[in-house]
């Protein structure tokens, strides 16, 4: 009996020192870490740029006035759709018109002095004649003979000048009748107008600055003027496909070509060179225009709707790919590292890389679908553990 009750106390005991013993080790003992994983996986991957852009028509032209005078009729309102040559605005001809008189009153004065004028050649050319002919019988002198040479001289020469005034009065009307012409102004291309800045009754003032009447566009083809950084410029070239956005259809992709590619900033177009160069050096960021059409004969597009653009520079199908997040050092020059987790051991492993978007990007070796690669927030203890490895193997914890 007292032999089954020390073997109880015994038994007690044991159990109260190891689970003493336990405790006292979970207390004390260092935990392994643990880190978050991620394999590669294969994927496509595009190399994009991405840009803001505005719409514009293919072809847009601003119909001014070329005359002063008060808008007599607007034959056209916004949305009209109209043809090369259509009248699309009347200014009052009064002014011209009574130019045209004028012009012309005066080109038959001119007509009048030039006839009386050949008269006048003819009477002095009869009376030259007539001295020659009495100075070789000696029946005048030679001072009469040569006064009636210089009279006619004269006369012709004011017939000259009279014929010259006649070119010039034919000019002023010519000038008289375009000007006129202008007063009926019509339409230069096939086109929509889609901005009249005048109203009927409104006088014009083109004496300095052409004033415009209307502005008409091409919007069955229309372009896509956006900025590209210059960080991104470097990157593309001219012919490479892309496709943009519009904030109404956000989920309809409009595919085009980039055309053209402007080869200095818009600051280039209005700035002297010594402010272009200035602020070349500033910190403010330097952007080139870039053009690309669409098709609009659906008519969903419109002047001055912003556009998302985006533009493929290259591309790879089915690439063995993982997280930027998951490289430790990157060249930018297809080298770089990653963290392997391998037998509880983490170990820098160098990496091939090619392609890459905005998340992923392309290994090209040193990686496999089988590694797992350290990625998240325990990062710093990962690259602790990096470069103790690289120092030898880990002691027990």
């Amino acid at each position: 009996m007292h032999r089954t009750r020390l073997l109880k106390y015994a038994l007690l005991g044991l159990i109260v020192a190891g689970a003493a013993g336990y405790g006292a080790y979970s207390y004390f003992a260092t935990p392994a870490p643990s880190y978050m994983t991620a394999k590669a996986q294969v994927r496509d991957i595009k190399r994009q740029v991405f840009a803001t852009g505005t719409l514009a028509g293919k072809v847009e032209v601003d119909v001014g006035a070329q005359v002063s005078g008060q808008i007599k009729k607007l034959y056209v309102k916004t949305g009209d759709r109209v043809k090369a040559g259509d009248l699309l605005c009347e200014i009052d001809p009064d002014i011209q018109e009574n130019d045209l008189k004028t012009a012309r009153a005066q080109m038959k004065v001119i007509e009048a002095q030039i006839r009386s004028q050949q008269a006048e050649v003819k009477r002095l050319t009869l009376e030259f004649n007539r001295q020659k002919a009495l100075l070789k019988s000696d029946a005048t002198t030679v001072q009469e003979y040569e006064l009636a040479e210089a009279d006619l001289e004269v006369g012709k020469a004011q017939l000259d000048e009279l014929n010259a005034q006649l070119e010039q009065a034919q000019i002023a009307i010519d000038d008289a009748e375009t000007n006129l012409g202008y007063t009926r102004i019509t339409a230069p291309m096939d086109g929509t107008v889609y901005a009249i800045p005048v109203e009927e009754g409104q006088t014009v003032n083109a004496n300095q600055t052409t004033p415009t009447i209307l502005k008409l566009a091409q919007l069955d083809t229309m372009t896509v003027e956006t900025e590209i950084s210059e960080a991104d410029v470097v990157n593309v070239k001219e012919g490479m496909p892309c496709s943009f956005t519009i904030l109404g259809l956000q989920n309809r992709r409009f595919d085009s070509t980039l055309y053209r590619i402007e080869p200095a900033p818009e600051s280039a177009k209005n700035e002297s060179s010594s402010s272009a160069a200035s602020s070349s050096s500033s910190s403010e960021a330097i952007y080139y225009n870039a053009l690309l059409d669409v098709d609009n004969r659906e008519g969903l597009l419109r002047i001055d709707m912003t556009a998302e653009v985006t533009i493929d520079i290259d591309a790879r199908d089915d690439v063995l790919s993982i997280p930027l997040t998951a490289l430790r050092s990157d060249d930018y020059e297809g080298q770089g590292s990653v963290y392997l987790l391998k037998e509880g051991q983490v170990v820098e492993t160098p990496v091939t890389l090619g392609i890459r978007d905005e998340q992923y990007v392309e290994v090209r070796s040193g990686v496999s679908l089988e590694d797992e690669i350290v990625i998240g927030d325990d990062v710093a203890s990962a690259e602790v553990a990096a470069l103790s490895g690289r120092r030898g193997p880990r002691g027990p914890f």
